[in-house]
């Protein structure tokens, strides 16, 4: 049932939307005294606004129409008001617990029995000693308090962010008798934002390196076929040039396959194949055979030929290719030992471990901090787009998966990917 305008009093149509609020709950309070007494006919007020006190009484008048046509034990409809809405407390006039929704114990980590009889404290860090009495002080002088954001304290140490509403609960004499506090939980609300953030960042981040690291092999061409043209009787020129332009072309052509790579990744729905994963390890080896450096490593391929895994092949192609290609490109210094390179896979309860391991340069901690954030690239003289390792860490992530990296200078890295076997 809506609360219509024209079924209020004149000095009710004029309250601000904080008495209004508190009006609804006492009306919900008459309400819940009526079905707790056995009348059933009586209904709670319903406004346009919909919000967590709205629910709260469209709950309870599905409840009352239920009960007209059943009739049913108190505690029965105690279990019922209690599963309306996610977190509940219910205190008597003192802030002692009285009554807790499950969903409530279950957030906070701890069973019923140990709340009730405790006082509200008892959700609260006992630093926040301070709040809580300013918190009971402003309610008992404004009679309903919404959208406080604070957090509860969890049997872990850890902290629950959450936003309060409290609201004084009234008997037919309007005599305060307790105090009814919904809390929502703010913890994935504040993962989102910070995903999005994050998103927002990489964003901007790649426009602004893409715009870049396109136009600066596109003006180094340009100046370079400007010169052939004046060079053309110079054959030994000519070819010096041709491999300045083939230079720039080629770090445009890795720019801009790790472009598309990151919209691969960045796709809505993924599709899922069941393949040889050594089947695909080989094929990935082998488009490598040419790649700057090959000749110098050792490849060393440690997988079951009839392991497969379910997961979507382009992405795991993806990641090895890029690990692969890293170990290459920066394997041990000429003079040094010979760069060895193991790629392994193994299966897991529910999972398939892909390891690729090499003995080549490394990376310190400082390096490692940052070796897969976009763009970054941690030998400057390298003709790479900066995108490698950013795509490896994307890729695993919308797989489902997880990354796990150990590095030494001079010692190698070993990069260790766990897909879930789906």
């Amino acid at each position: 049932m809506e609360l219509e305008p024209e079924l209020l009093t004149p000095a009710v149509k004029n309250i601000s939307r904080e008495f209004a609020k508190q009006y609804q709950v006492e009306q919900i309070n008459q309400v819940l005294l009526h079905l707790a007494e056995g009348n059933f006919r009586h209904i709670a007020p319903v406004s346009n606004r919909f919000d967590e006190i709205d629910a709260i009484a469209s709950g309870i008048n599905m409840l009352s129409e239920e009960l007209q046509a059943t009739t049913i034990s108190k505690n029965y409809l105690d279990s019922v008001l209690r599963s309306i809405v996610d977190m509940l407390f219910i205190f008597d006039d003192s802030f002692v617990i009285q009554q807790v929704t499950p969903k409530a114990c279950e957030l906070l980590k701890c069973s019923e029995p140990d709340l009730i009889g405790q006082p509200i404290n008892v959700l609260f860090d006992g630093r926040k000693a301070r709040f809580v009495h300013r918190l009971k002080t402003l309610i008992q002088s404004k009679e309903a308090l919404q959208d406080i954001e604070t957090s509860f304290k969890l049997l872990s140490k850890e902290n629950l962010p959450v936003t309060l509403s409290l609201f004084v609960l009234k008997n037919n004499q309007q005599e305060p008798t307790g105090y009814l506090m919904i809390a929502e939980d703010l913890k994935e609300k504040l993962l989102t934002t910070s995903a999005l953030n994050q998103r927002n960042e990489e964003l901007q981040t790649l426009i602004y390196r893409t715009s870049h690291d396109l136009k600066g092999p596109l003006a180094s061409m340009l100046g370079l076929f400007q010169i052939v043209e004046k060079e053309t009787d110079n054959l030994t020129n000519l070819q010096y040039y041709l491999s300045l332009i083939k230079k720039s072309a080629e770090k445009l052509n890795n720019t801009l396959s790790g472009l598309l790579e990151i919209g691969m990744t960045s796709q809505a729905e993924l599709s899922l194949q069941t393949f040889n994963l050594s089947a695909l390890v080989q094929e990935v080896t082998s488009a490598l055979e040419t790649y700057p450096g090959r000749e110098e490593v050792t490849l060393n391929l440690q997988i079951d030929d009839k392991l497969v895994l379910t997961s979507n092949e382009k992405l795991v192609r993806s990641v090895l290719q890029n690990l692969v290609e890293n170990s290459i490109k920066y394997r041990q210094y000429r003079g040094c030992c010979r760069t060895l390179i193991y790629v392994s896979a193994r299966q897991q309860k529910g999972a398939v471990v892909i390891t690729v391991k090499d003995n080549g340069q490394g990376m310190d901690k400082h390096l490692l901090k940052r070796a897969f954030d976009m763009f970054y690239r941690g030998n400057q003289d390298s003709n790479g787009s900066g995108l490698g390792l950013f795509i490896v860490k994307t890729s695993v992530e919308k797989l489902g998966g997880q990354l796990k990296v150990k590095s030494k200078v001079r010692q190698g890295t070993e990069m260790k990917i766990v897909l879930p076997h789906r």
